[in-house]
């Protein structure tokens, strides 16, 4: 029997032959402006405040790979109006989306993003995550439920026990 190394499920790339592989099809994702500003500073924080990621085991792509996805939530964010306070407008007048991000995204991608979310999630904590994203973990919640659901081989998290990094 072959040994598995549970560190290449991560990397979907690497793990064995026919198991957890990447499909080349491109799912399109349309995030309401809220959600496509979280997973902005999702990566920010990702890139830019947490020290010694290893990006290809943790996350499953490389930072160089991740940036570039990045870029384009940072273009999109430059991109959208602010209020006299230099605030970002997300939400118009009555609590609505203002704005969305629509982009394809391969399985990889998708997976990585998934990882990403949770890794941030769990790195920063409940207070840490809000004062530094300025969202909730329950909005961090919601959008790691939509990567996952729109995996092949979504993760299967059992709700009624703590997690083991807590």
């Amino acid at each position: 029997m072959e040994s598995i190394d549970s560190r290449k499920y991560a990397n979907p790339a690497q793990a064995l032959p026919g198991r957890y592989s990447a499909s080349h099809a491109f799912v399109r994702a349309v995030l309401p402006g809220p959600q496509a500003l979280l997973v902005h500073q999702l990566f920010n924080e990702l890139l830019n405040g947490i020290r010694g990621v290893q990006f290809e085991t943790q996350i499953g792509m490389s930072e160089v790979a991740l940036r570039a996805i990045f870029d384009e939530f940072n273009t999109w964010v430059e991109a959208c109006e602010y209020d006299s306070n230099g605030v970002i407008v997300i939400r118009n007048a009555s609590g609505h989306p203002f704005g969305q991000f629509e982009r394809d995204y391969t399985e990889a991608e998708i997976r990585a993003l998934r990882n990403m979310s949770e890794f941030v999630m769990l790195d920063l904590g409940q207070a840490e995550f809000f004062t530094r994203t300025g969202f909730t973990l329950a909005e961090a919640k919601q959008l790691l439920d939509r990567w996952n659901a729109t995996l092949l081989e979504p993760l299967h998290l059992n709700r009624e026990t703590d997690s083991v990094s807590h």
